[in-house]
């Protein structure tokens, strides 16, 4: 990035303006009121006009409720010259059919108000004039939650009338007191009664129909407005468009610094730009362009004075991941952009919870289908582009190592009995066709196995966060640089302990060689296993505490209270929480498919495999339907608690070990942004 000053004479202001905003290559560093003895700049003059005419704009769209998405699809039109009288025209003609609209609703609402309150009393048959003007009698009127029993045992001298959930009682005054009691111990509450003395059923009758009439008015103005909406949706969003730029123009002299004579322009530019962007500049009368500093993509030893903005560069399919990235925060300069490291962690860690072959498969031709035929907003494709890769690992992880789909086992588990619901497998009950993968894990009976594969996860994911900070800091800090070489070596260090304590056991209740064991005397028997044993903990002769990892803990501990200070030992526990914190990718899988099993026990056993029996085929219709709602279900509710957990291990644990994320988007000038949320 290359930082540019731009100088020229007031009087081309508004040329300067209107080149920048062509170009689209000037990310604008905002002047401040007084900031070297310089005032800011004064709106152009076309701002108060534009300002007004795109609020009567938003007026009308909110009139017609055209939405965003709507104006999206609609067909631009060429707005012309006249824009602003289209606009007025169009407002005044919609003036009268809102200001009737509202005046109807209002009278709907008063209506409906009405029909409640008399509603209760055409159920009775008595006028409204007699519920009132009586000297000797005390009447209670009201709704009661049930109905009331005899009220002869409060008095023999009363009249009652009752309703489904209404009552009348008429009763002489000085038995009112009683009668008053009585009712309130049974639920009675009282209402007014309407004015005037007709029958409540006439009156009734004819609210009824004046709001049938009134409605019906209304519904005639909203197909007009519709029409509206639908003739004019293009022509709002184009002029919005052009509205908003020339806004966004009259008010780009708030952002320089503008003297009597002068106006200064201040911002950073590409620096493979600057030198087309000077020429451009240039040729407007007096202006001139001066390159302040250039900033480099590589570290430099002297910082900028202000760190410029920063502009993604990622290849296509990493880039919906800057999405996620910048959620949490843009990359400064001094910041590795860690889009690729989420591009590549965050659909493994979601395709490890869900690990079911038929639920990753449903997501990605869903994804693909919604990504290109329905989603509009630009965030939510790139969310549901990462759950769409999600969807690709989880069809990878169901498919070879937990040999599933849709909760359904590919070969039945050993022990089933065949004709239960736990016996239903793909090979035998459904496709009758035997699929050569096997299972390498199962989550319901191999948990331990799972939690060692998420401990293995938490290694490698906050390793990387380490290691990836140790290269952001080695070329400005090199003390914090070391700090995260230590923490790395702690990290290891845990690791190997937890790893030695899982290889305690050689062979797991089903038969097979635990994961924790095959690790440790597999692929890491390299490292020594010599160490100290405490068999009251689990680390026996055949698994000590390595000496190679009590060296790593130590060693790291003291570079890091040397680097970092004696406060972050307290860091080490918070350190050991993250690792186990990864242990959310065992749970949330063995709780999933705990679920799915459970549901689909329920449906098999109950439906599908009474009709494979002799069963009628409503059962077979019944289980089917109820098979898929639940599966629908079960689909959106696991990309949910998926995405939710995956993202929060990246932004939580491995983001805190080396991303700050307290950079400035490159927003050049004239570029129109993205719709966020």
């Amino acid at each position: 990035m290359s930082r540019a000053l731009i100088v020229g004479p007031r009087d081309e202001l508004l040329q300067a303006v209107e080149t920048l905003y062509r170009l689209k290559r000037l990310h604008i560093v905002d002047h401040e009121e007084g900031q070297d003895d310089l005032p800011i700049g004064t709106p152009l003059a076309a701002a108060s006009e534009a300002s007004e005419v795109l609020v009567k704009l938003r007026s009308i769209a909110s009139v017609l409720q055209v939405k965003e998405e709507t104006a999206a699809e609609a067909p631009a039109e060429p707005v012309g010259t006249d824009l602003k009288e289209k606009i007025l025209a169009l407002e005044l003609n919609l003036s009268e059919e809102d200001a009737s609209k509202k005046k109807i609703q209002s009278l709907l609402g008063d209506l409906n108000r009405k029909i409640d309150e008399v509603t209760p009393f055409a159920q009775l048959p008595l006028a409204l004039d007699d519920y009132r003007g009586y000297d000797s009698l005390e009447v209670f009127v009201g709704r009661v939650s049930r109905e009331i029993p005899d009220l002869t045992g409060v008095t023999t001298e009363s009249e009652s009338f009752q309703a489904p959930g209404f009552l009348a009682v008429f009763v002489p005054k000085e038995k009112a007191a009683a009668m008053r009691d009585f009712l309130a111990q049974q639920g009675f509450t009282s209402v007014a009664v309407p004015e005037g003395n007709e029958e409540p059923r006439a009156v009734l009758t004819n609210l009824l129909a004046e709001r049938e009439r009134w409605g019906k008015r209304l519904v005639e103005i909203d197909e007009r407005l519709a029409t509206l909406r639908e003739r004019y949706a293009g022509f709002l969003a184009s002029a919005k468009d052009q509205l908003e730029i020339a806004v966004e123009k009259a008010e780009a002299p708030l952002r320089f610094a503008v003297t009597d004579h002068t106006f200064i322009a201040d911002g950073w530019v590409p620096a493979t730009d600057f030198a087309a962007m000077k020429g451009d500049m240039e040729r407007l009368p007096g202006v001139y362009v001066e390159q302040l500093e250039t900033k480099g993509e590589e570290h430099e030893e002297e910082a900028a004075a202000e760190d410029p903005p920063v502009r993604l560069k990622n290849p296509k399919p990493i880039r919906p991941f800057e999405t996620l990235v910048n959620l949490f925060g843009t990359p400064n300069y001094k910041e590795i952009d860690p889009s690729l490291l989420v591009f590549s962690v965050f659909p493994i860690f979601f395709g490890i919870m869900l690990s079911d072959a038929g639920y990753g498969l449903a997501w990605m031709l869903f994804g693909a289908w919604a990504v290109n035929r329905y989603l509009k907003s630009p965030f939510w494709k790139d969310v549901i582009t990462a759950i769409t890769w999600g969807g690709f690992w989880a069809f990878i992880f169901g498919f070879f190592v937990f040999a599933e789909a849709f909760g359904i086992p590919f070969h039945a588990p050993a022990g089933a009995s065949p004709g239960s619901a736990a016996y239903f497998n793909w090979s035998d009950s459904i496709l009758h066709i035997n699929i050569p993968i096997h299972p390498l894990m199962d989550k319901l009976t191999q948990v331990p196995d799972f939690i060692v594969l998420s401990i293995l996860a938490a290694y490698l994911h906050l390793g990387i966060g380490f290691i990836t900070g140790f290269f952001d800091d080695i070329h400005h800090n090199v003390k914090h640089a070391v700090g995260k070489a230590a923490w790395f070596a702690i990290l290891t260090g845990l690791f190997l302990v937890i790893l030695a304590r899982a290889a305690r056991w050689a062979v797991s209740p089903e038969g097979g060689v635990p994961l924790g064991y095959a690790l440790w005397n597999g692929p890491l028997a390299w490292i020594p296993h010599a160490g100290i044993t405490m068999p009251n903990v689990g680390f026996g002769n055949a698994n000590p505490i390595p000496y190679v990892a009590l060296g790593l803990l130590v060693g790291g501990m003291l570079v890091m209270l040397a680097t970092e200070g004696a406060m972050h030992i307290m860091e080490v526990f918070g350190l050991l929480a993250n690792v186990l914190s990864y242990a959310r990718l065992a749970g949330i899988g063995v709780a999933e498919e705990a679920v799915t099993f459970a549901l689909n026990s329920i449906i098999l056993g109950g439906l599908i495999i009474p009709w494979m029996n002799g069963g009628s085929i409503v059962m077979l219709i019944g289980g089917l339907a109820l098979f898929a709602v639940a599966q629908i279900v079960l689909f959106l509710l696991y990309a949910i608690s998926c995405t939710i957990q995956s993202i929060r291990l990246n932004y939580v644990e491995f983001f805190l070990k080396f991303y700050k994320g307290t950079g400035t988007l490159f927003r050049p000038f004239g570029e129109r942004t993205k719709s966020e949320v």
